[in-house]
């Protein structure tokens, strides 16, 4: 073969990796498509641009979000390379496994979330925290397992396993609202940002009956992220979010967090890694303004 024909075709190979490598996707894992992390996915795409291309993931939350990012390999379908979702996450995983999260970057946080607690009022209950004093009383809602609820409730009863005694029910939605409503569950916790639907629902339809709670157990100070940071911290639920029933003169006190965008440095170049950095950081504010800052 010829020296210019060889030099063309090592530029062809050249060239066509380099093509390869461009047409890289980042898959990001989010939530439910009618979901905050979902929407707030489509802003982080947006503002990606021709930087790097995003490709967003509807699932089920924070558990098969890390599960997708950090178990399955990039070849398999299901697969993600980077996720949104509750810091607690990562701190329930590496509190019993933490080499199962070396590889999982924070790379910025995004909108305030808050843990609404939605108790019976005839219950008495004033306070999550107040359920621990008597389970054999009480019991809770916190949906299926590897949901944000359980998730935060796998984290609770870590810091304090008086809240192991407390009876749970699968139950989210509508269904853990109606037996909020008649007694049948004691409470329900719902993780989310301002305007949650599920909240907004009892806010509109239950507030003769159901009653917007904080979680104020000091217990819960202890807990870290995997940065050894402070997971939690106190906040007030702004009244004003749930106008018809919870809008009292008081704010509600409870424990809140920050979305959170997690990268997984193994399945990620370094130079696309730089780029989603920049384009989750870029996209954070309007996030902030959509769900909450």
């Amino acid at each position: 073969m010829k020296p210019m024909a060889i030099l063309t075709l090592a530029a062809s190979v050249l060239f066509a990796g380099l093509s390869i490598a461009q047409a890289e996707t980042i898959r990001l894992c989010t939530g439910s498509e009618t979901g905050n992390y979902y929407a707030a996915g489509k802003k982080i795409r947006e503002m990606a641009g021709s930087s790097v291309t995003v490709e967003i993931v509807a699932t089920q939350g924070t558990i098969d979000n890390m599960r997708r990012t950090l178990d399955l390999p990039k070849s398999d379908e299901a697969s993600c390379d980077a996720f949104i979702g509750q810091p607690d996450g990562p701190a329930y995983r590496a509190a019993t496994n933490r080499g199962s999260v070396a590889t999982l970057r924070p790379v910025t946080t995004l909108h305030r979330e808050y843990l609404h607690g939605l108790c019976n009022k005839e219950s008495g209950v004033d306070d999550i925290g107040d359920l621990e004093s008597n389970p054999a009383k009480y019991s809770i809602a916190i949906g299926q397992e590897g949901s944000g609820a359980w998730l935060i409730w796998q984290n609770f009863i870590r810091e304090d396993e008086d809240y192991k005694e407390v009876p749970t029910t699968p139950e989210d939605g509508i269904l853990a609202l109606t037996a909020v409503s008649t007694g049948q569950t004691t409470c329900m916790l719902v993780p989310a940002g301002l305007g949650n639907g599920t909240v907004g629902e009892a806010d509109q339809t239950f507030g003769d009956t159901i009653a917007l709670v904080g979680a104020n157990d000091k217990d819960f100070d202890d807990a870290t992220d995997i940065s050894g940071k402070a997971l939690y911290e106190y906040a007030k639920i702004p009244g004003a979010a749930y106008p018809k029933s919870f809008n009292y003169w008081n704010d509600v006190k409870t424990i809140s967090w920050m979305a959170t965008v997690y990268l997984n440095t193994e399945k990620v170049s370094r130079a696309d890694q730089a780029a989603f950095a920049m384009a989750a950081s870029r996209a954070a504010p309007a996030i902030k303004a959509s769900f909450g800052k």
